[in-house]
């Protein structure tokens, strides 16, 4: 588009402009100067006129956009020729790729590098949290995050906040061993919350100091059975099931019968075993005679200050006084932000564990007999 050409009427458009573009004839014979003038010769990219039959990089004239063509009176006129050349300038990543696609690489490189670091616990000084909350049953996302904390070196320590009522005998006292072996190399201090019961306490034997508040429940050590019976409300609906074993111990503790007396003695020996090692957890962890530790061990609950002075805690206070007590013990500043893992379970899991002690994946139940550390 041409403003105010003189070689036209004011009869060939409106106000003298031309409405037709122009030719590629006119770019490549008469291009304007920066200045509006016309050029005797098209310009290259750097303001020197080409050789016959060549482009300004050295290729044929065909490829090349001429810059825009307007009179003197035209705005763009009073561009500087340097801003045109940088506008129709080829990018950097074209006219030096390797030097583009190594430099993104290296960064891209560093950018996952770091993030490594972070998920590894190499970068500084760093205290973690350990959560052991509702029902003591499935323990596998507890004992990945506390082998990972193991493998830390920048982690110094861990608290352990314990709000059970316990679980299962055998997924508590492997929660316990997890956190022993992690307690040989980190400190560990435990924050018993509202309840630290059974499981829930044999857990927090695994900490070098344990803090409790005054009205947090713990104790009940000892080991419960539950062995549901339905065979009343199966002759009601007229079902029924038979069974048949090779030994005379492998249908005991069967929904469908009750417990006969060797039945009940078979299973309090097993009972007592386990007993005796729950005993035998708490006088190591609390560092007093197994004779003590024995006569604690009821089914009786404490509150946190009783548990105080029968020595199962060694200090009344919530978290924020044990995480205060492990940052001193570390050298780790207090301010620094726990390390904590990233939650697997939907909220709505959560809330079921929690609150109602469901577990959606054992719902269902089996018919084998429950061994609990459970209040």
């Amino acid at each position: 588009m041409q403003i105010n050409d003189p070689a036209r009427s004011p009869q060939d458009g409106a106000a003298g402009l031309r409405l037709d573009a122009p030719t590629a004839d006119e770019f490549t014979e008469h291009p304007l100067r920066m200045n509006g003038e016309p050029s005797a010769q098209p310009l290259s990219m750097d303001g020197e006129a080409p050789a016959p039959g060549k482009a300004p990089g050295g290729g044929r004239a065909a490829a090349a956009v001429p810059p825009p063509v307007c009179s003197a009176s035209c705005p763009l006129s009073h561009v500087p020729q340097k801003a045109w050349l940088h506008l129709f300038r080829v990018p950097f990543r074209k006219r030096h790729p390797v030097i583009f696609w190594g430099l993104l690489l290296l960064l891209l490189g560093g950018c996952a590098a770091f993030a490594a670091l972070q998920a590894a616990g190499l970068g500084s000084e760093r205290l973690a949290l350990v959560r052991v909350s509702g029902p003591i049953m499935d323990i596998d996302a507890q004992l990945r995050w506390i082998g990972k904390l193991g493998r830390m070196p920048s982690v110094k320590g861990v608290l352990v906040r314990v709000d059970s009522p316990g679980g299962g005998v055998a997924a508590s006292q492997e929660l316990y061993e997890a956190l022993a072996r992690l307690a040989k190399d980190k400190p560990v201090a435990v924050s018993m919350g509202g309840t630290a019961a059974s499981g829930g306490l044999m857990v927090s034997m695994a900490g070098r100091r344990v803090f409790a508040n005054a009205s947090s429940v713990t104790g009940s050590i000892g080991v419960r059975m539950d062995i549901p019976q339905i065979r009343g409300l199966l002759d009601k609906l007229g079902l029924g099931r038979q069974t048949l074993t090779t030994a005379p111990y492998k249908d005991a503790g069967s929904m469908l019968e009750p417990l006969t007396a060797e039945e009940k003695a078979y299973f309090q020996g097993v009972l007592r075993d386990m007993h005796e090692q729950f005993v035998d957890i708490v006088a190591r962890g609390r560092h007093m005679d197994r004779a003590r530790a024995e006569r604690l061990a009821t089914g009786k609950i404490f509150t946190g200050r009783e548990a105080v002075a029968l020595g199962l805690v060694d200090e009344l206070g919530g978290q924020q006084a044990a995480h205060a007590w492990l940052a001193e013990t570390c050298k780790v500043p207090v301010d620094r932000p726990l390390l904590m893992p990233s939650s697997d379970d939907a909220w709505w899991e959560k809330c079921l564990k929690t609150w109602l002690g469901l577990d959606l994946d054992r719902l269902a139940g089996s018919e084998a007999p429950a061994f609990l550390y459970r209040f």
